[in-house]
């Protein structure tokens, strides 16, 4: 049961048969969407439930589609009319479009962070500690030591 211009088609008799949104009816949801309006308009506007659109829109890609397709159109010219109040001085305009379309944001901590490690001794008598203290401070005056006995040699 359908007439010429029908947005949708039913295959049987009463509001529970199986509704198919026509072609005309996918174009209706691009424009309505790219207009801005609620699914329940949309659905009213095709003369069904928005509970039955949902399940529609789930079931057939090409509904989805034709409210994605209108989502972005819609999207893009809000894009559009807020780039241009940004390009004449909208401060609120610009700050708007740097968070939503480049991700910046207020206020975070710079990413990179020193990495510090702190290397305590094992707990010694203070005389172990004296020796540890003596023989590093040999081996430190053993290591310079020896390119300047080599560049004697």
């Amino acid at each position: 049961m359908s007439s010429k211009n029908a947005l949708t088609t039913r295959t049987g008799r009463g509001k529970t048969a199986p509704v198919t949104i026509t072609q005309d009816g996918l174009e209706v949801i691009e424009a309505m969407a790219a207009e801005g309006q609620d699914q329940r308009t949309i659905a009213k506007r095709l003369g069904i439930d928005r509970k039955t659109l949902d399940v529609i829109r789930k079931a057939r890609p090409e509904v989805d589609e034709a409210f994605e397709r209108g989502l972005a159109a819609l999207g893009d010219e809000l894009t559009h009319h807020l780039l241009n109040a940004a390009r004449n001085g909208n401060i609120v305009a610009m700050i708007y479009l740097t968070k939503a379309r480049l991700g910046w944001r207020e206020g975070d901590a710079p990413e990179a962070k020193p990495n510090i490690t702190i290397n305590l001794p094992d707990s010694q008598t203070p005389e172990a500690y004296m020796r540890t203290i003596r023989v590093v401070e040999t081996a430190a005056a053993e290591a310079t030591a020896l390119p300047r006995a080599e560049a004697i040699r």
